[in-house]
């Protein structure tokens, strides 16, 4: 899985490492990494390409037609396939650090299954945010299954 925050700098040549661990997992998924415009947040999403599958599968199974399936292949459009080197350095697109106003420092979140990358200014911003709503709603509630065993 995708887990930590890694505050990463940007050298001269736009090159910028992934995580070692997040390189590890993505080894273990096939070793390719997608990118792509969140359409939640001010940021960059990364994931394997195993998981990019799901989401080509899900777009499937809604109406063609709908509002959502047309912003879906809009995502897609918009992706991209970038591999790292030797040294576990990518080169981001221009468009993708252009839309998410990354600079010199490229802030990696991992959140499980996929990851985003963040400016310094706007990781900041939602850590704060985040913290708002912790203090003023509390933890989130979860109820954790167990793998095979139904509630119903």
């Amino acid at each position: 899985m995708f887990l930590s925050t890694s505050h990463n700098k940007i050298d001269k040549k736009g090159r910028v490492s992934v995580p070692k661990n997040f390189r590890s997992y993505l080894d273990l998924e096939g070793g390719s990494l997608i990118l792509f415009k969140s359409l939640q947040f001010k940021c960059i999403e990364g994931t394997t390409l195993k998981r990019i599958g799901q989401y080509v599968e899900a777009i499937d199974e809604i109406d063609t037609m709908s509002k959502e399936a047309s912003i879906l292949r809009m995502m897609m459009a918009d992706s991209f396939e970038v591999k790292y080197d030797n040294e576990g350095r990518i080169n981001i697109p221009e468009v993708l650090l252009s839309y998410a106003s990354i600079n010199d420092i490229a802030v990696f979140t991992g959140i499980g299954k996929s990851f985003m990358i963040w400016s310094n200014l706007e990781y900041e911003n939602q850590y704060q945010n985040t913290q708002k709503i912790l203090q003023s709603s509390g933890p989130p509630k979860l109820i954790l299954k167990k793998k095979g065993v139904s509630n119903e």
